[in-house]
Order: C-alpha cells, then sequence, then structure tokens
C-alpha cells in the first residue's frame, strides 16, 4: 500500500512538474480575466464565495470579488474589504510562479499557477494572509 501510495505521489509530482514547465512563460497574474472563486479563514473554512461555487459551499456566505494585476500593481476587492498594492516575483528567475503582494505594511504570498480540470484548464491565483486566503480563476486562451 506505501509503494502505491509513494507511486501516486511521484506521478502526481511529474505531471505537475511538466504541466507548469509548459506554462511558466504566462504564469504572471497580468493581462488575466480573475473570476472570485472563493475566501477561506485560518483554519480553512470557506467565508465566502461566489456563485458559481454556491453549491459546493452551501454555508458560506454569498460575495463578489475582482483582482486585476497591471504593471507591478495589483487591486482586489472581495465582500467588504478591499487591497491594492504592489507584487514582485518572490525568486527573481523569471520563471517562478511565487510572488509577494505587498497591501500597504502586510505582507502576502501570491501564486499563479494552471489547474487542469476534466473540461480544460484555467489559471489559478491564490492569495494568502495570516487571516486568508483568497482564491481566482481565469480562462486559458
Amino acid at each position: 500500500m506505501k509503494k502505491f501510495f509513494a507511486a501516486a505521489a511521484g506521478v502526481c509530482l511529474a505531471v505537475c512538474l511538466v504541466s507548469a514547465a509548459g506554462c511558466s512563460e504566462d504564469l504572471s497574474p497580468e493581462g488575466k480575466d480573475w473570476r472570485f472563486a472563493f475566501a477561506q479563514g485560518q483554519a480553512g473554512q470557506v467565508l465566502f464565495c461566489s456563485e458559481e461555487y454556491a453549491a459546493v459551499y452551501p454555508d458560506a456566505e454569498r460575495a463578489e470579488g475582482i483582482c486585476s494585476a497591471e504593471d507591478g500593481g495589483i487591486a482586489v476587492a472581495v465582500a467588504d474589504k478591499e487591497y491594492s498594492g504592489t507584487y514582485r516575483k518572490a525568486d527573481g528567475d523569471g520563471k517562478s510562479a511565487l510572488y509577494v503582494a505587498l497591501f500597504g505594511e502586510e505582507e502576502w504570498n501570491m501564486v499563479c499557477g494552471v489547474t487542469e480540470r476534466t473540461d480544460g484548464e484555467e489559471y489559478t491565483l491564490i492569495l494568502s494572509s495570516e487571516e486568508y486566503a483568497v482564491t481566482f480563476y481565469a480562462d486559458v486562451d
């Protein structure tokens, strides 16, 4: 059984790395039409979700959200919270999808990647702070 899980984990890692390697050129948050999906609290509970995810998270409060990034600036609004600031790549090598966003004095982690679904792929943007993790999706052109 341990061998099965080890093999499955290895296959999953390989698929993720191959997928990311093929798309790494466009793993920037800029130039995408981000759709709010959900926001989670510290314990992982979904606090807010879009109508699209209402059936998945029936106990979460419905909310709309936006995210836009341009020229190193980022703006996020979800429910009654709004943030605007700047972001930069965390590793500076030009191929990483990991970023640091600064909203005033508060530093957030940010990752931009590609999620493979049964009906295709979409970009995923997750911003996380000590209090929240907020997820957005965008179509892959």
